[in-house]
C-alpha cells in the first residue's frame, strides 16, 4: 500500500489486431476487473499473432491474446507458451460485390492473407468443406495479411472471397459484400484463441495467471451482458468512429459468447 492507494503490479499485454477477438480484454480493463485483482494491464498492439508469440518469448509481454495457429505452431516447434482461457473469435467467409452464394466459389480464389495464420486455417478447413459438397477448383491465394488489404482486394475483384472478422467484416459489408459463411456454424468461434503466455510465467507466478484469468474471463461477461460499454470500447480500440458500424459488430456477435463462459 502507499498514500492509502494500492500498488497495482504492471502487466505489458499485446493483443493481434482490431477484430472483435480482443474485446473481453479491452472491456476486462475498462470496466475494472484487472484492477480489481490489484493488475495494471497495459495493452499495446502487435501487429499478427507471430508478433504476439515473439513478444511472448522475448519476455516483451507477459500475456497476449491472438489467435490459435501462430501459437500451437510455436508450440509444436518446442517453443513454451500455453494458452491460460480460451476466447471468443467470430469470423465470416466474406465475399466480393456480387457473389451472392458459396456455390458461386467454384474455380474461385480465397485470400487468407500470409500462411500459417488464422485466415490460412480457416481458409483450408472451408475448401475442404466445400469440396465435399462438390463445389471444386477453389484456389487460396496469399497476400497481405492485415484485414483492410483483404477488403481492398476484394472490392477490387482480385479476390472472391476472404475470412474477416468484425468489425472489419461490417466496413466490407456496407461496401457492398456479403456474408457467405459464418464460422460459429461449424463450431470454431469458441476455439480460435484467447489468452497465452508463457510456460514459466504458469508455474514462476501462478498467481498472478489466475488473477489475470478471472478478470478476462469477468471481461468476457461483461461483453455478453453490457451492449453499450462494449461498442464504445471496440470503437476506441479498433479505430471504428462508425456508431452504426459497432451496433452491428455487436449484434453479430454477441449470441457467440455465452453467459458463463
Amino acid at each position: 500500500m502507499s498514500d492509502g492507494h494500492r500498488d497495482l503490479i504492471s502487466i505489458p499485454t499485446a493483443y493481434a489486431g482490431e477484430g472483435q477477438g480482443a474485446g473481453p480484454l479491452f472491456v476486462a480493463e475498462r470496466a475494472g476487473f484487472f484492477a480489481a485483482e490489484d493488475l495494471d494491464v497495459k495493452i499495446r498492439l502487435l501487429e499478427g499473432a507471430k508478433r504476439v508469440v515473439r513478444g511472448l518469448l522475448d519476455g516483451e509481454v507477459l500475456f497476449g491474446n491472438l489467435a490459435a495457429p501462430a501459437l500451437v505452431e510455436a508450440a509444436i516447434g518446442g517453443a513454451p507458451v500455453v494458452y491460460i482461457t480460451s476466447g471468443i473469435n467470430q469470423q465470416f467467409l466474406v465475399g466480393r460485390p456480387g457473389l451472392t452464394s458459396v456455390q458461386e466459389l467454384a474455380s474461385g480464389r480465397i485470400g487468407p492473407g500470409d500462411p500459417g495464420q488464422l485466415g490460412d486455417l480457416l481458409s483450408r478447413f472451408l475448401v475442404g468443406q466445400l469440396t465435399k459438397q462438390g463445389i471444386a477448383g477453389v484456389k487460396i491465394v496469399y497476400g497481405d495479411g492485415s484485414s483492410r488489404a483483404r477488403v481492398a482486394a476484394l472490392l477490387e475483384g482480385r479476390i472472391d472471397a476472404a475470412p474477416l472478422s468484425p468489425p472489419v467484416a461490417m466496413e466490407a459489408r456496407r461496401a457492398g459484400c456479403r456474408f457467405l459463411v459464418d464460422f460459429a456454424d461449424y463450431g470454431l468461434n469458441f476455439t480460435l484463441g484467447g489468452i497465452a503466455t508463457t510456460r514459466a510465467l504458469t508455474v514462476e507466478r501462478r498467481d498472478l495467471v489466475h488473477r489475470f484469468a478471472r478478470a478476462y474471463v469477468a471481461g468476457m461477461h461483461r461483453y455478453k451482458t453490457d451492449r453499450a460499454l462494449v461498442m464504445e470500447v471496440q470503437q476506441e480500440y479498433s479505430g471504428f468512429r462508425d456508431q452504426q458500424i459497432a451496433e452491428e459488430t455487436y449484434d453479430a456477435t454477441e449470441p457467440g459468447f455465452p453467459r458463463a463462459p
